[in-house]
C-alpha cells in the first residue's frame, strides 16, 4: 500500500478514538445568507467605492442598481471548560453583482467584484478560573464593553475588525476591573498612519495600539465607572547604523479620562452624569494641508452630559427626560464610536434632507439620524466655510462612515462641538402614546478668524456664529379594525442659523426645515406585514439676501415577510417635488424612485 493511502487511513482511526483531547463542541448558530436588491431611476451602477469607479458599489451611497449575496459562516468551538475560540468566514457583496456570474465580471480590473471571502472575528476566550481574573480575550471584538466616547463600536459591517487583548476580573465589593490593548487601525492614526507629515511612510504604524483601563463599582443605589486610555504614535528614528537596530520617537499622544455614574435618588427619579477629558499632544506640530483625523497641534478639552428621568409624576402616563450636553470642540478620542451608538437624547437633524444636493439622495434618509462622538472633518474654502457640510446638517460628515450606508439606514452626525439641552415629554392617554421634543443646540466652535493652521482647522469652519432649534411631535394609535390598524403621525421643525463671518451679511445662512409624515400599517396575514406612509417636507434656505425654496413629497411602501428562520423586507419610495438643490437660483422639478429589498436566512 502506498504511503499516501496510509495517511488518510491513520487520520480516520485517530479521529474515531475517544478521548478528552478531541471532545470539542462546535456551534455554527448565527450563520446566515444575506441577499440585497437595489433598484432606482437614477440608474447609477457604481463599480467603485462610494461614487467612484473601481471599488465597492454595494450601498445606496454609490449606486441604486444591482443584486448581491453575502454569506457568513460563524464557528464557535468550546474546547474545554476554560477555552473557547471562534471565527467568522464572511464574504463581501462589495460590488459583486449577480450579473458578474459569480465573480467573473471585471474582477481583474476591479478585485472587489471577485466575491472574496475573508476570515473575520477570530478570537480565543480564556476563563482560567482564577479569583482575580474572570476571562481574557485575544483577537477580535466589537469593543462595546467600553464607553462610546472613549472606545466604541465601529459600523456593523466592521464590527469585529478591530483586534487586541482584553482582560476582566472582579474587585472587592462587587465591582470589576477591565484592561485592553487595542491595535489601532492605520486610518485612525495620525495622518492616517503616515507619520507627522502628509503622505510619508512609516513602518512603525503596524505596531501602534490604544491602551485602556476601566473600573466599575456599585455603591448603594449608584453605579460608578472610571477609565483612562492613552495612545502614543511613533515614527522610526533616522539611524545610519545598519546593524544596530532602529529606535522610535513619539510625535503624537492622545489621552482620554472618563468618570460617569448613575443611580436612583428616589422613586421615579433617575440621574446620570458623565464627564470626559481628552488631551492631544503633537510634537513636532503638524504642517501642510489638513490631513487625517487627529488635531493638527496640541489641545486639551472636555465633555460632559447630565440626564434626569422623571417617571413617577402625579399625572398618570406622563414622563419627562431632560438632558444637558456640552462636548467641547477640542474633545478627541481616535477610538470613539463611529456608528451603532446614539449618544444624545435628541432626534437630531431632519433626515429627509440628508445629503441634499446629491441626485441619488433626493429623498434623504428614510431613518432618523443618530448622534455620534467621532470627530468631524471639514473641507475648508478660502472664505473659511466647510464645503463638505455647508450648514445643512450639523456635523454630518467626518469619521462616521456616512459614505457607506443605504438610504434606509441611519446617518450619523458628529456632536463634537455641540452644547445645549433636550427636553423630551412623553404622555399616554386612551392607549395613544405621544411625545414632544424641544432641543436647543449652541456650538463651542462659534468663533471668528480661527487660524487656518490651528489645532482644529481640519475639523470646523474658520468663521461661525451658529445655533439650532429642533421641535418634534409624535403620536401613535392602534385602531381596532382589520385586526389592528397601526397609525402614526410625526411633525418636525428644525431651524438652523449661522451668520458665519460676523462682518459680512452676504454669508449669513438660515435654514428652516418643516415636515410631517403619516403612516398606516397592518398585519396583512400571519406572515406578512405592510405599511404605507406619506410625508411632505419643505426646506427654505436664506443665504445673504437670496432665498432658495425646496419642497418634496415622499410616499413609502414597506413589506416584511417572516417564516421561521427566514426574513424578507422591502422599502420602496417615490419622491416628487420642486426646488433648487444646488442653489443656482433656478427652480427645477425633482423626482426619484428608489427601492431596497433584502432576504436573510439564519441557520
Amino acid at each position: 500500500m502506498k504511503t499516501r493511502h496510509l495517511i488518510p487511513l491513520c487520520l480516520a482511526v485517530v479521529l474515531a478514538l475517544p478521548g478528552p483531547a478531541l471532545a470539542v463542541e462546535l456551534d455554527f448558530s448565527g450563520s446566515n445568507i444575506y441577499m440585497k436588491f437595489l433598484a432606482g431611476d437614477r440608474r447609477v451602477a457604481s463599480t467603485g467605492a462610494a461614487n467612484t469607479p473601481g471599488g465597492s458599489g454595494d450601498t445606496a451611497s454609490g449606486t441604486d442598481q444591482g443584486q448581491w449575496t453575502e454569506f457568513e459562516l460563524r464557528i464557535k468551538a468550546t474546547i474545554s471548560r476554560q477555552v473557547e475560540a471562534g471565527v467568522r468566514l464572511q464574504s463581501r457583496s462589495s460590488a459583486g453583482y449577480w450579473t458578474d456570474y459569480g465573480g467573473f465580471g471585471d474582477q481583474d480590473l476591479t478585485p472587489t467584484r471577485a466575491n472574496y471571502t475573508k476570515a473575520r472575528g477570530a478570537y480565543v476566550l480564556l476563563t482560567p478560573g482564577y479569583r482575580w481574573l474572570d476571562h481574557g480575550l485575544i483577537g477580535a471584538s466589537d469593543w462595546g464593553m467600553f464607553d462610546p466616547f472613549t472606545v466604541g463600536k465601529l459600523r456593523y459591517i466592521d464590527r469585529d475588525n478591530v483586534k487586541g487583548f482584553y482582560f476582566k476580573g472582579p474587585v472587592v465589593g462587587g465591582g470589576s476591573w477591565e484592561a485592553a490593548r487595542i491595535s489601532l487601525p492605520n486610518y485612525l492614526q495620525f495622518n492616517y498612519g503616515q507619520g507627522p507629515a502628509c503622505c510619508s511612510t512609516d513602518d512603525s504604524q503596524f505596531n501602534e495600539a490604544v491602551y485602556i483601563g476601566q473600573f466599575k463599582q456599585q455603591l448603594g443605589n449608584a453605579r460608578l465607572a472610571v477609565s483612562y486610555q492613552f495612545f502614543n504614535d511613533r515614527q522610526v528614528t533616522p539611524d545610519t547604523a545598519a546593524f544596530d537596530g532602529r529606535g522610535t520617537d513619539t510625535f503624537f499622544k492622545n489621552q482620554v479620562f472618563m468618570l460617569k455614574g448613575d443611580g436612583s435618588v428616589m422613586n421615579g427619579i433617575d440621574l446620570r452624569a458623565a464627564y470626559y477629558h481628552s488631551r492631544s499632544d503633537v510634537d513636532p506640530p503638524a504642517f501642510g494641508e489638513p490631513w487625517g483625523p487627529s488635531p493638527r497641534s496640541s489641545i486639551s478639552d472636555g465633555a460632559y452630559k447630565l440626564d434626569a428621568d422623571f417617571t413617577a409624576l402625579p399625572v398618570p402616563g406622563l414622563t419627562f427626560n431632560l438632558q444637558y450636553f456640552n462636548i467641547a470642540e477640542g474633545y478627541f478620542s481616535n477610538m470613539a464610536a463611529r456608528r451603532e451608538t446614539d449618544v444624545l437624547l435628541t432626534e437630531g437633524s431632519e433626515a429627509a434632507w440628508y445629503n441634499w444636493g446629491q441626485s441619488i439622495w433626493l429623498g434623504g434618509a428614510a431613518t432618523d439620524l443618530q448622534q455620534g462622538p467621532a470627530t468631524p472633518l471639514c473641507s475648508v474654502s478660502t472664505g473659511g466655510a466647510c464645503l463638505s457640510n455647508p450648514g445643512l446638517a450639523p456635523g454630518a460628515n467626518g469619521l462616521i462612515d456616512n459614505s457607506l450606508i443605504d438610504f434606509d439606514e441611519s446617518p450619523v452626525e458628529s456632536v463634537v462641538g455641540w452644547k445645549g439641552f433636550t427636553v423630551l415629554t412623553r404622555y399616554e392617554i386612551a392607549n395613544t402614546p405621544m411625545s414632544l421634543e424641544l432641543t436647543h443646540i449652541d456650538y463651542n466652535n462659534n468663533w471668528q478668524n480661527y487660524s487656518p493652521t490651528g489645532s482644529l482647522s481640519n475639523f470646523f469652519a474658520l468663521n461661525q456664529d451658529r445655533k439650532t432649534n429642533i421641535y418634534v411631535f409624535k403620536v401613535n394609535h392602534v385602531f381596532q379594525v382589520a385586526g389592528g390598524l397601526e397609525t402614526s403621525f410625526k411633525g418636525k421643525l428644525v431651524r438652523d442659523e449661522d451668520t458665519a463671518v460676523a462682518t459680512t451679511a452676504a454669508d449669513d445662512r438660515e435654514t428652516e426645515d418643516n415636515g410631517y409624515a403619516i403612516s398606516v400599517g397592518n398585519q396583512l396575514f400571519s406572515h406578512l406585514y405592510g405599511s404605507l406612509s406619506y410625508g411632505q417636507y419643505t426646506r427654505d434656505i436664506t443665504l445673504g439676501s437670496v432665498k432658495y425654496e425646496n419642497k418634496k413629497d415622499i410616499s413609502s411602501l414597506r413589506f416584511s415577510y417572516n417564516l421561521s428562520g427566514f426574513e424578507f423586507g422591502t422599502i420602496a419610495q417615490w419622491i416628487d417635488g420642486r426646488g433648487d438643490p444646488l442653489q443656482t437660483g433656478t427652480q427645477i422639478d425633482l423626482g426619484q424612485y428608489r427601492l431596497k429589498a433584502f432576504a436573510k436566512v439564519i441557520f
